[in-house]
């Protein structure tokens, strides 16, 4: 009895091409390590690859925190979030490649985390995709209420109601 998947992504001549892309690319990035580690020493290589996985740890972390801020500013805008999500997502790919032990997957996500993007950083004060002045969100005009506030002011009114129906 044949047990399997039939008729996937993985069966057939894609399957195929895929299976020795990804052999081809395993050897390339271990040929590179070894290449490295023979050029700096095994210290220096241990260290590059530990900080590689912390760095795309911390970049992979920063753009889940980051998105539901983003995302919400964007839908507050009236702006549709594809940049947004392709943003995120390359970051996200970016920090699965530095995670990936070897010289030509850190390069790759290297370049993937520093390939240009129209969004800045998240802030509350900041539209999520522009740029320049017309998308900075400007607060209130008068003081800083949230500094001054007392209890008692603002529009809170105290006392007892009763429902009538």
């Amino acid at each position: 009895m044949r047990m399997g998947f039939s008729g996937g992504i993985a069966s057939g001549p894609v399957g195929t091409f895929v299976a020795i892309i990804a052999v081809v690319i395993l050897a390339l990035e271990i040929v590179g390590i070894y290449q490295i580690g023979q050029r700096i020493g095994l210290p220096l290589t241990l260290l590059w690859l530990i900080a590689a996985v912390v760095l795309g740890v911390n970049v992979i972390r920063r753009a889940g925190n980051d998105f539901p801020a983003r995302m919400a500013a964007a839908l507050q805008h009236g702006q549709a979030p594809f940049a947004l999500l392709w943003a995120t997502g390359r970051r996200y790919l970016a920090g699965l490649l530095l995670i990936f032990p070897g010289p030509f997957s850190d390069i790759l996500g290297l370049l993937l985390l520093a390939w240009p993007s129209r969004l800045p950083p998240a802030s509350p004060n900041r539209a999520p995709d522009g740029e320049g002045p017309e998308a900075t969100v400007e607060p209130p005009p008068g003081p800083d209420r949230r500094a001054t506030r007392r209890p008692g002011d603002g529009n809170v009114i105290e006392g007892e109601f009763r429902r009538e129906d």
